[in-house]
């Protein structure tokens, strides 16, 4: 009976997180139909059309990320493998919505419709530190000091793919982004800090700022897909391959020295994941 009431409690308390929780003020979520069209979100604060956000074709599991703030490393392949299921949503969002706000909505859909329930658990594992590299630092104080993230959380600025395989973005325009394993980051007007934060999505951990830089930088990166972190966290790691840095790049712990000035030293030490109790695969009708 033990796990039943453990996850009775983490539904009760997620429902009483959000009961007074911003919402939306109409939302229809419906399972995609089969051969739908690729994942897309469009719409909300900070968009030209924030009064409606729509999705379709968008993993549930996709929708808690974001909704939460979650690194991949956080919500792992074992726990996503309880959210694969696709939907279509379209939602009216109230007038002068916040981006912060509009997040909590997303939250609160989540519990009202599939009775989304999920903790916070400590685990062992990888962890990584940055810091500056015995040659000194490279990075470059910003050129942009106006800069200001768009509000639009999928508002990804286009590109395209130079002579080396890279992406190119336009000038003044931060994005990361990757064609087949040739990976590119434009970051504008960061702390190191934030470097850090970025950083762990794509080394697969928790990043500490151990640099003690002060300052905002810009940040053009380039590197070769490692796919080191994901074989070993889904259990192959007898699959991860000798990347090389000849001709298809270096990877992004070499990219970080060479090109940053920059030095990541792996440790293991506790990391904050998110397991989901419960989720209906099914959500609730619409109303």
């Amino acid at each position: 009976m033990r796990p039943i009431m453990l996850a009775v409690l983490a539904w009760c308390c997620a429902n009483a997180q959000t009961a007074d929780s911003p919402s939306f003020e109409v939302a229809s979520v419906k399972p995609t139909a089969p051969n739908a069209r690729p994942i897309m979100c469009k719409g909300g604060p900070g968009t030209t059309s924030p009064g409606i956000w729509t999705c379709t074709s968008v993993p549930l599991a996709f929708l808690i990320s974001q909704a939460y703030h979650l690194q991949l490393w956080q919500f792992p392949p074992g726990v996503q493998s309880c959210c694969q299921g696709r939907f279509d949503i379209t939602a009216k969002v109230p007038p002068g919505t916040t981006r912060p706000q509009f997040l909590l909505m997303m939250q609160k859909l989540l519990v009202d419709r599939f009775h989304l329930a999920l903790h916070h658990e400590q685990k062992e594992m990888k962890v990584f530190e940055l810091t500056v590299g015995e040659g000194g630092s490279k990075l470059k104080p910003t050129t942009h000091p106006d800069y200001e993230p768009p509000q639009d959380l999928w508002d990804l600025a286009p590109y395209t793919v130079g002579k080396d395989g890279y992406p190119e973005y336009e000038e003044g325009r931060a994005r990361l982004a990757g064609m087949g394993d040739h990976y590119r980051w434009v970051g504008l007007k960061l702390t190191t800090a934030e470097i850090a934060k970025t950083l762990e999505d794509q080394l697969g951990g928790p990043v500490r700022d151990a640099t003690g830089l002060k300052g905002t930088y810009d940040v053009d990166l380039k590197w070769t897909f490692d796919m080191t972190w994901i074989l070993e966290s889904s259990g192959h790691a007898d699959m991860i391959p000798d990347l090389p840095t000849g001709s298809r790049g270096p990877n992004l712990q070499r990219a970080i020295q060479d090109q940053l000035g920059l030095k990541v030293t792996t440790k293991k030490g506790p990391g904050d994941i998110v397991v989901v109790d419960h989720v209906d695969a099914v959500p609730v009708e619409n109303l």
